[in-house]
């Protein structure tokens, strides 16, 4: 039986670095040959071709890089049978609530992987996690999901939980895509093509998040007033609550709302799903013409406000289309659990 092809992307990150020298990082060349001397395994499973697109930690990648990663994802689609991208863990669960973004009707899985200590190094997790994303990377799992310690989980709801556990990453409020033990479970019906796979839209990185305190005096918020952020998303608590009976954090949702902003409403639970209709701060907040993210976490909904800033005109337009799913991001009523919603 012929094999299936696995193009790796390197973007960096601790899975690429030398032991004892965490700051250094491996050349291309010696990348690719790392690969493939301390995972042999992998070119049992598949063909593997492997390219650094780029050698940076995770808290380097910004939206440029997320839209380079996705055209040469895009580029890639006549050559292979599904991507690895090997990536920094700090910052992974805001490349792939990017790439969910952008990539449109996959066809193919994308799975984003790592380790918490390098390739090279004798204990790594690394081996066993690109294992486990090349040979989910030929199964028909057609979206951008995240591979660590066994679990597959769809990027865009997953969160990193530990920097010390390999079982770094966790998703709090959607089942997990796939279970590699024994066997390999597919757990969750995923995301399906409708049509043609295509590049759609890109980033405006001119959003803010503010995280509230107890006796928060909303100065955080009214400094963003006169500045060119586009949207600021507030983490706030529980479901979604503001201070109701002081009103500084109120009035500075006001004055945003009143320059034209988007003000959405986060929550700092990660295991939450904000209801702005259930208590007084939440109300209040939604009275003021902010919006709820619902059971995002705080990253896919950063990241999607970058979306669609970038792509949107108003405040209005960005607002409602929030809550709208792009790629199962957000659990909506009368959905099937993915995200999608039902008609």
């Amino acid at each position: 039986m012929t094999r299936g092809k696995v193009l790796i992307l390197h973007t960096g990150g601790t899975l690429g670095m030398r032991p004892r020298h965490p700051d250094r990082a491996l050349a291309p060349d010696e990348f690719g040959r790392a690969v493939l001397e301390n995972v042999p395994e992998l070119e049992r499973i598949a063909e593997i071709e492997t390219r650094m697109l780029y050698n940076l930690d995770s808290s380097d990648l910004a939206p440029e890089h997320w839209t380079g990663l996705a055209r040469a994802v895009f580029d890639a689609r006549d050559s292979c049978d599904g991507i690895v991208i090997t990536h920094g863990t700090d910052a992974m669960v805001y490349t792939a609530s990017a790439l969910s973004y952008v990539l449109r009707d996959l066809p193919f899985p994308v799975i984003l992987t790592g380790s918490q200590r390098p390739l090279v190094d004798v204990h790594s997790d690394g081996r066993a996690n690109l294992v486990g994303a090349v040979d989910l990377a030929l199964r028909p799992i057609p979206e951008v999901s995240i591979y660590f310690n066994g679990r597959l989980l769809r990027g865009n709801r997953a969160i990193k939980r530990s920097t010390f556990a390999f079982g770094a990453f966790d998703s709090p409020n959607f089942p997990d895509l796939a279970e590699v033990g024994t066997d390999v479970r597919l757990m969750e019906d995923p995301l399906r093509p409708s049509g043609d796979f295509r590049l759609v839209g890109g980033f405006d990185p001119r959003v803010a998040t503010v995280w509230l305190h107890p006796g928060d005096d909303g100065a955080a918020l009214r400094g963003l007033v006169g500045s060119d952020t586009i949207a600021v998303l507030i983490a706030a608590f529980g479901y979604g609550n503001v201070p109701a009976a002081d009103r500084r954090v109120a009035e500075g949702i006001r004055g945003l709302i009143a320059a034209g902003k988007v003000v959405a409403i986060g929550s700092q639970s990660s295991n939450a799903h904000v209801d702005l209709t259930r208590y007084a701060g939440g109300r209040l907040a939604e009275e003021l013409g902010a919006v709820g993210t619902g059971d995002m976490t705080l990253q896919a909904a950063t990241v999607k406000l970058m979306y669609l800033a970038a792509s949107l005109s108003s405040a209005e337009e960005i607002t409602h289309a929030l809550t709208v799913p792009i790629a199962g991001e957000i659990t909506v009523s009368g959905s099937g659990g993915d995200g999608r919603a039902r008609r």
